[in-house]
This record gives C-alpha cells, structure tokens and sequence, in this order.
C-alpha cells in the first residue's frame, strides 16, 4: 500500500495552483500581484487538503466541492471582478488544469515514471518529479497560446481597416489602419502594443528637428533622435522599439506614447491609452487604402 503524505499533497498542489493561476493570468491578460497569487494557490491546496484528509469531510470531496474549492482560488488571486470577468477566469482556470494534468499525465506514461491510481481520493503517488511538473506546464501553456493565437485570428476580420484618431497634446491625425496579424510588436518596457503609422500622416506631433530626421532619412542614427530631442517636451513620450520586419532585421522603430487612440469598432468607439505608434518613414501602401498597421491585440480591448 503506498502512503500519502499530507504535507507532500499540500506542496504538489500549491506549486500545480500557482502555475495554473499564473497561465490563466496570462491568457487573460489580468497579472495577479505575486502575494495573491501565492495565497490564492496556497488557500486552494489547503482547502483540498482539509477536504481529503479531515475524516468526516472527505465524504464531501466530489465535483462541486473542487469546484468551490477552485473558485474560492481564482477570488483571492484575481481579486474582486465582474461576473463576466470570474466567469472567464473560471473558464480558463478549468482549461490550464486539465491542460497542465493532461499533459502531466501524458508525460508519466510515456516516460514510464509511475501510474497516478487509486488510493485516498482516487489518486496515489509512485513517483513525482519536479521536472515533470515544470514540463507540463511550459507544454501546456504553449499549447493554450497556440490555441488562443488561432482562436483570435478567426474572431478578427481578415483585412480589415479601421478608422482611427490619434490624439497628443493639442494635435489630432486621423488615419485608416489594417488589423495585421503580423504585428506582434509591443513596447519593450510597458509592454503597450505598437500601432504603426505613415511619418507623413503623423509628423505634426513631432517636433521639428525630429522632422528633419525623417524628412533626410536619418532617423536610423539614435544619437541624431536623441539629440532631437534633447530638451523636448516629446522626449518624455518617445519609445525605441526593436523589429525585425518591414524589410529589415534587427532594427530599431522610433515611437511614442500618445494621450489617447480612438479607433471606430462597429458601433462603438474603442478609446485607448495604453498603446504606442510607431513611426513608419515610407508608404504602407501603393494604392493609399490604409497608412497605418493595427496591433490585433487592441482590438480586443475592453
């Protein structure tokens, strides 16, 4: 007969909580704080292990005390939240889990470490690696981005163009961006996605010496941007942002953090301040039909 320890069954799954928290996090785009997120997964391994081991409880250990015990996780990780919000994170909590278990599970049995049956709740340890753990789990969350990555772009029209309002200072542009599911660029640092933008259709908001820049081509020299800018009050917006696209490897996209961007969404008008445009010196387009690249992820902005 193999035996269980408490203390064994706590630690497994308070690191298995973490990390499903933490991808659910993820794919969600909600960060919990570090503190809640491990009290969160330590509340829900405590209460999984009350449950299992506390004779007289365990009699209770079904589908809707996990359930309880789950959700009662997700609230102390993710904190106080709409129904809509709880609802997602439930969704995508269960997904990590059997995600995270299945591949787990898999990773046993091919690798003929041990067998996961029987015993006190329907499970027995014969061996359990860490390494296993952390392989489940870069596996699954690979595979739930994966999964995301396509989902998304089935949800987002294929080509299409949207009116957008770039807005900073006392300056308005108005331009027609493409949603391009290849623009994947985000600010280094604030990790804002990057909206690019013709140079001509935005050059108003620069100040002229960063003009002069671009207008001769220099804008590639970021001793020459600095200079530009030295002293400016757009300095303090200005962000470098590194590509490896738009015929060119390795290089350097010079943007900047506008006040806001609105973008016309079917009935409603998307406003958003957590974005950057990035500065294009050349024509997106033969035909003019756009002169900016949207970021997909913007779209899915509440």
């Amino acid at each position: 007969m193999v035996e269980i320890y408490a203390d064994v069954v706590f630690l497994i799954n308070w690191v298995m909580n973490f990390f499903i928290f933490q991808i659910t996090g993820m794919i969600v785009k909600k960060k919990p704080k570090l503190w809640r997120l491990m009290l969160g997964s330590g509340a829900s391994a405590l209460l999984f292990c009350l449950l299992i081991f506390l004779p007289g409880i365990n009699l209770y250990y079904n589908i809707f005390s996990s359930l309880i015990i789950l959700l009662s996780g997700i609230f102390i990780t993710f904190g106080s939240c709409s129904l809509k919000e709880f609802v997602k994170l439930t969704v995508f909590a269960h997904i990590s889990a059997f995600a995270v278990g299945g591949v787990g599970s898999a990773i046993f049995f091919y690798s003929n470490m041990g067998n996961m049956i029987g015993s006190v709740a329907g499970f027995s340890v014969n061996y359990f690696s860490f390494r296993i753990l952390i392989a489940a789990v870069c596996i699954s969350y690979i595979i739930i981005k994966a999964i995301m990555a396509a989902l998304n772009k089935l949800t987002i029209k294929k080509q299409a163009i949207y009116n957008i309002k770039i807005i900073s200072g006392e300056h308005c542009a108005e331009i027609s961006a493409l949603v391009d599911t290849g623009n994947s660029l985000v600010d280094p640092v604030s990790k804002a996605p990057v909206i690019i933008a013709e140079f001509e259709c935005i050059c108003k908001f620069l100040p002229e010496k960063m003009q002069e820049l671009y207008i001769t081509h220099k804008e590639d020299d970021l001793s020459l941007v600095i200079s530009a800018v030295s002293g400016e009050e757009f300095g303090k917006s200005i962000r470098m942002i590194p590509f490896q696209s738009l015929g060119k490897e390795n290089g350097m996209l010079i943007g900047f953090k506008p006040d806001t961007v609105e973008i016309a969404k079917e009935d409603k008008v998307l406003k958003l301040s957590d974005v950057v445009v990035g500065i294009y010196n050349l024509s997106l387009t033969k035909s003019g039909d756009y002169q900016g690249l949207l970021n997909p992820c913007v779209l899915e902005a509440k």
